[in-house]
């Protein structure tokens, strides 16, 4: 690769050419950024110098598929964990969407095939709450949407991780961390429900539903399904479910919003009313 703008112009046509075989080639001039760990610190030259959200999806996925893929040393990874964190909370906020979820995607990638190897991954969750308590919308916007990716992230297996290190994880991370989060998710309900930013109510909203809906014994249900599982929720949880402010949230945010939140609104408020009677019912 003679220049970084070469690359620039080889991500562009990538991401966005409509010839097949231009997307070809530059996918296989491209691919070692993917491929060989040698180009790691490559991805992170990008990520730094690059103009183009095109050149920094690129670093940012291949990136991922490298952590996913390659048994890369502890330090290594504790590295890219904390240069993440940084970079978003720096330059999180001016970059394009799809390039803020594909880093927060790496990020909770790292923290998960991380957990048990140093305690560091487990403060991901105190550091989003740091992006919570800055001043501009656009860092709590990124600290609720790291949230919601690292449930996500944590609920569902991954290639390149066993199913049983999977589950030793997702539990873990239940009984370590889901919690806090999901009082964070209430917290934000509270702060947020008289504010115009909708985006902010929306990620409130979904971290919340994605705290309900997590696959708490290792029992996941298949949404295709017209069969109903059985939902067991940790004891702990007892006193803010049954808590009537708890509900009551869900009430005045299903008042006060519109299509399409509403409806997801129906969905939380519904799983929270059954939540508080099997929390009662089947505690784990």
């Amino acid at each position: 690769m003679e220049s970084l703008a070469q690359l620039e112009a080889l991500c562009e046509r990538l991401y966005n050419s409509q010839d097949s075989t231009e997307r070809a080639h530059a996918e296989n001039t491209l691919k070692c950024f993917s491929t060989n760990i040698d180009y790691i610190s490559q991805c992170q030259y990008i990520l730094d110098n690059a103009l183009t959200p095109y050149a920094l999806m690129l670093a940012s996925s291949s990136l991922l598929k490298q952590v996913t893929e390659h048994s890369l040393s502890l330090q290594l990874r504790l590295d890219i964990r904390n240069y993440l964190i940084n970079y978003l909370a720096n330059r999180g906020p001016e970059l394009q969407p799809f390039v803020t979820g594909s880093l927060i995607q790496l990020l909770s990638r790292v923290t998960k095939f991380g957990w048990f190897d140093d305690d560091r991954f487990r403060d991901v969750v105190k550091e989003s709450m740091n992006f919570l308590s800055q001043a501009t919308s656009d860092h709590y916007a990124i600290g609720l949407k790291i949230l919601n990716q690292l449930v996500c992230e944590m609920n569902q297996p991954n290639p390149g991780l066993p199913s049983t290190h999977h589950r030793r994880v997702a539990c873990s991370f239940r009984d370590q961390a889901l919690f806090q989060i999901f009082q964070i998710s209430l917290t934000s309900l509270r702060q947020l429900k008289t504010d115009v930013v909708s985006r902010l109510q929306e990620l409130a909203l979904a971290l919340t539903l994605k705290c309900l809906t997590f696959d708490f014994v290792g029992t996941s249900i298949d949404e295709s399904s017209e069969e109903f599982g059985t939902v067991q929720i940790p004891s702990s949880w007892r006193p803010v479910l049954e808590d009537p402010s708890t509900l009551q949230i869900f009430f005045d945010y299903y008042a006060i919003t519109k299509p399409p939140l509403s409806k997801e609104m129906a969905t939380t408020k519904s799983n929270a009313r059954e939540w508080t009677v099997l929390v009662q019912e089947d505690p784990v």
